[in-house]
């Protein structure tokens, strides 16, 4: 997993962190299962759509990947 997504991921949690928001209710915002959630945040696991989606519900502007990894 590179620096880049690395950050993405503690951005996600911090946001998560300070919305109160635990893995299951973010799930539920996002539509997805608790397992999607658990994957995401423990391996980085998730399609870009599903990325996507997790930035615009938490608001992070900051992408997952590098100008170089597309």
């Amino acid at each position: 997993m590179s620096q880049q997504h690395q950050k993405w991921l503690e951005l996600v949690k911090q946001k998560m962190e300070q919305k109160s928001w635990s893995k299951s209710d973010l799930a539920q915002v996002c539509g997805v299962t608790l397992a999607m959630i658990t994957r995401l945040l423990n391996e980085g696991h998730g399609s870009d759509n599903f990325k996507l989606l997790v930035s615009k519900k938490l608001n992070i502007r900051e992408s997952w990947t590098t100008l170089e990894e597309n």
